[in-house]
């Protein structure tokens, strides 16, 4: 667990920066891949840190999952809309979180570890096949070049 929020810790002292480089499609379809590539790899890991460092390359990417995302809704929904929607979002983000956990535990109890690995493997690549081909994401406007220049200068 140390190992895997290690991960995490240095994705979001990196997301900061890495945000910069990356378009909102490609952090939404790329991510979705790396984890689709990563997960089913804990089923080939031999040893407690070999699993540790394949979460930890999954943990490095939420952060920047999570920044461009935010970035990307701040910049595209309007201003007298935009509490409404990180509301709702954070309402279902945060409110599926009990519901996965207790759908882990059944799994894990039903399935076991491996049949879990491999479920959690199907979720993962049907998830990045979908961000690949949905036309939302494909069409999805690109973050504004300059988004300083759309800030007044008494906020900068």
């Amino acid at each position: 667990m140390g190992v895997y929020s290690a991960g995490g810790l240095l994705g979001a002292v990196a997301a900061g920066r890495l945000h910069q480089h990356f378009s909102f499609r490609t952090v939404l379809v790329g991510i979705n891949w790396i984890w689709a590539a990563l997960v089913p790899l804990m089923l080939l890991a031999g040893s407690p840190i070999q699993i540790g460092l394949i979460g930890a390359l999954c943990a490095f990417a939420g952060p920047l999952w999570n920044v461009v995302i935010m970035a990307y809704a701040g910049v595209v929904v309007p201003n007298h809309l935009l509490g409404r929607v990180m509301s709702a979002a954070g309402t279902v983000t945060w409110g599926v979180m009990p519901l996965a956990s207790l759908s882990a535990g059944v799994l894990l109890t039903v399935a076991g570890p491996r049949g879990s690995l491999w479920a959690l493997s199907a979720v993962m690549l049907t998830a990045a096949v979908i961000a690949t081909i949905n036309p939302s994401v494909r069409t999805a406007p690109g973050r504004p070049e300059n988004t300083a220049a759309s800030i007044p200068t008494s906020l900068t």
